[in-house]
């Protein structure tokens, strides 16, 4: 049994899993260079890359073309939104372990091996996920990395997540029904089909804040997805959702 575990040890060293990092952006001109430059400066030597550009016009595509010798495979086409451009990328993946990084985003230095080290030793079953550093006008903001115990008040921070792809493929991709909160009812289906998730206390991932989540419309689809799941009830969703739309008429009052 000794040297089966010896012999297991050292073909993941000598074989480390492929690990696939998909990019999604539309008109990320000036930030897509330094997400893609955290990826391919990553000395972990077994990764593919690919990147789904939405049909970029603002010279995102240029910045993708100087880059080419280091993507595995990258395309421009419409999309119908960013967890359509993350379907196709998880479908185009042939890595044990996927990760999604957008394009205003990007990895801390040396966190491959990192992150595949606890894949190999927690098994290939589990959702690898941990800190997220916050940026806000390009200075250090925060610091957050929420448990999946944290799920009923506020979602585990998606950027930092690597996923099994056989997990994708046994419970599913993104719903593309969703525009805003795909990611939330994706984590809740994996946690309620008995997923398991493993907690990496170091930073991950970096983020600029300001996105389409911060909008009110973001907001609305959380609670949708928490009546969706049964963390509220349709009666408590439908008041927080009259609250955000109160809450959005009195700006506009004030605003005139």
């Amino acid at each position: 049994m000794m040297s089966e575990t010896k012999d297991a040890a050292q073909e993941k060293i000598d074989h480390p899993p492929l690990l696939s990092i998909i990019t999604v952006v539309f008109n990320g001109v000036k930030t897509i260079e330094q997400t893609i430059q955290s990826v391919i400066k990553q000395p972990y030597p077994n990764k593919e890359y690919i990147i789904i550009d939405g049909g970029s016009t603002d010279g995102t595509i240029e910045i993708i073309k100087k880059y080419e010798s280091f993507l595995s495979s990258w395309i421009s086409e419409r999309d119908n939104g960013i967890y359509d451009a993350m379907n196709k990328g998880i479908a185009k993946a042939k890595g044990e372990l996927i990760g999604i990084i957008n394009a205003d985003d990007w990895y801390e230095e040396n966190i491959f091996g990192t992150i595949v080290n606890y894949y190999n030793e927690t098994g290939t079953d589990q959702v690898i996920h941990g800190l997220l550093r916050n940026f806000l006008d390009e200075e250090f903001y925060s610091m957050v990395g929420n448990s999946i115990r944290r799920l009923r008040f506020d979602m585990i921070q998606h950027p930092t997540c690597f996923i099994p792809k056989k997990i994708y493929d046994t419970f599913g991709v993104f719903d593309t029904t969703y525009k805003f909160s795909s990611d939330y009812d994706l984590i809740l289906r994996y946690v309620y089909n008995g997923v398991k998730f493993h907690f990496v206390e170091k930073p991950i991932t970096n983020f600029r804040l300001g996105g389409v989540s911060s909008i009110p419309e973001a907001e609305i689809e959380m609670y949708q997805v928490r009546v969706k799941h049964h963390i509220i009830s349709k009666t408590e969703g439908f008041v927080r959702i009259c609250l955000v739309y109160a809450n959005l008429f009195a700006k506009k009052l004030l605003a005139k």
